[in-house]
């Protein structure tokens, strides 16, 4: 399966885009080894882009933010598909494996990466990207379909994963910069 294809037809369609990943059977392992840890190493890999633009930034600053990027995407993997397989069965009719929820978790953690890799490639701050992260909680409720949650059934699932998704990056990556005793970029 062609993951890049697959995964920019559910950023652009979400409705659809979860009806071909239905369709396709992806499994979340591959997901996680050809997709969402190369990506990690890509956000880490863009944090070095800032000694272009920045006179001032350093080789050891920009291997702290590489370390900060990897790590807190890395933990938010982790602990957003702890929580959330755990939550999944009461939600789902009939019966699921955890790898749907993974997929989701995974699918909507590389929107999420792919919009930080951008952003750590622009020359400036541009505040309007940041509005794009809110984009995530479109997709995951549109996953609805996909994760096959029963009609009438509370979506409270889709929004806790997507804000999951968003603010534990958020809160790992703020207490990193404060570990390293890190200012702004």
């Amino acid at each position: 399966m062609n993951f890049a294809k697959s995964i920019s037809y559910v950023a652009c369609f979400p409705r659809t885009g979860w009806i071909d990943v239905k369709r396709s059977n992806v499994q979340s392992g591959d997901v996680r080894s050809r997709v969402l840890y190369p990506m990690m190493a890509l956000v880490s890999l863009s944090a070095f882009m800032s000694l272009v633009y920045e006179p001032d930034s350093t080789l050891v600053g920009c291997m702290q933010y590489a370390i900060i990027d990897f790590t807190k995407y890395f933990f938010t993997f982790l602990i957003a598909s702890y929580v959330l397989t755990g939550f999944f069965p009461a939600v789902v009719k009939g019966r699921q494996s955890a790898n749907k929820a993974n997929v989701v978790i995974q699918y909507c953690m590389v929107m999420v990466i792919a919009l930080n890799i951008i952003d750590n490639l622009l020359p400036v701050a541009f505040p309007y990207l940041k509005i794009l992260y809110l984009y995530v909680f479109f997709v995951a409720w549109k996953a609805d379909g996909y994760l096959e949650i029963a009609e009438g059934s509370d979506k409270k699932f889709l929004v806790i994963a997507a804000a999951m998704i968003l603010v534990i990056p958020l809160v790992i990556g703020i207490l990193l910069e404060l570990g390293f005793n890190l200012g702004d970029k």
